[in-house]
């Protein structure tokens, strides 16, 4: 691999995971207009129709495996949007919704466990335990307790883990672009469903609010898929993984700059826990992961 092929494609993580930090803060301006059913399914439908005339010339592959695939990955993206959104409803700042969010990096391990009976290595156990000691110093207020919005989010990192766990599972064998393609989709349905049930259809939409989820759909999702699928392709895995969790970092600096979210010492702190929690759950300090890594520079 190309020096110059290896810093684009580090350049094109650390530009995904800027935009994936934006998005919470778009995110929050939509839902002071939108209601969150319809956040999600309109973000989903427009990105849909993106992923889905990119694969066209590969859907004669979708089997089974492909469907229950997209189906749990896509339910489960969907929920975790939903949850999330509505979080910022009940009082979230995107800042703060974008490190609880982080905390599905550490949870990922546990729940693969209880899939793939395959335990978690002791730089997972000990993340975990940083990661419980930042929320509670981001999210837990003067009488000991979560906010209601905060606790939605830290569910909404559950769910988030079960979708990667789902993809990992369902990955194999199968072309990502396409399993993505599906999941989005059937996001999309869910929203659909979510906004008919809840008569979650707004009367009238300003400009914002369109620009708002476009912004959302467009960049958040379609182009930043892309750019995420070239990077890890010419990119170190661990170097891929550190670079795309800067998107809670990105995710503070764009909710200080746009939405002028103030940050307490208290929370500036546990946000460096967390994302220091994130980094060391990403990390294999195995002797099989260093002989894996070094496989993987000198084959690229």
């Amino acid at each position: 691999m190309s020096e110059k092929k290896s810093i684009l494609a580090s350049l094109a993580l650390l530009l995904t995971a800027a935009i994936w930090g934006s998005g919470f803060v778009f995110q929050k301006f939509a839902t002071e207009e939108l209601t969150t059913s319809f956040i999600v399914a309109s973000r989903f439908t427009v990105a849909g129709l993106i992923t889905a005339v990119a694969t066209i010339k590969k859907w004669h592959r979708i089997d089974k495996g492909y469907l229950l695939g997209g189906f749990l990955a896509g339910s489960t993206m969907a929920l975790g949007t939903g949850l999330q959104t509505v979080a910022m409803t009940f009082g979230t700042s995107p800042g703060k919704s974008a490190f609880l969010t982080a905390a599905y990096c550490v949870i990922v391990p546990f729940l693969y466990w209880l899939v793939m009976k395959e335990k978690p290595r002791k730089n997972h156990l000990l993340s975990a335990v940083i990661c419980l000691f930042g929320i509670g110093l981001i999210s837990l207020n003067g009488e000991g307790g979560l906010t209601l919005g905060d606790g939605v989010t830290l569910v909404c990192s559950v769910v988030f883990a079960a979708n990667i766990v789902s993809i990992a599972v369902f990955c194999k064998g199968r072309d990502p672009m396409l399993l993505t393609m599906l999941q989005i989709c059937v996001s999309a349905i869910c929203g659909w469903v979510s906004v008919f049930v809840t008569h979650g259809m707004p009367q009238s939409i300003s400009l914002g609010a369109v620009g708002n989820v476009l912004y959302l759909a467009l960049f958040s999702t379609g182009l930043c898929l892309t750019l995420q699928a070239i990077g890890l392709k010419y990119t170190n895995a661990t170097v891929g993984t550190i670079l795309l969790s800067l998107e809670s970092v990105f995710g503070v600096l764009f909710s200080v700059l746009l939405y002028h979210e103030e940050v307490t010492p208290r929370m500036a702190l546990g946000f460096a826990v967390v994302f220091a929690a994130v980094l060391l759950s990403q990390l294999d300090f195995s002797k099989k992961g260093k002989n894996a890594e070094q496989e993987h520079v000198q084959t690229v």
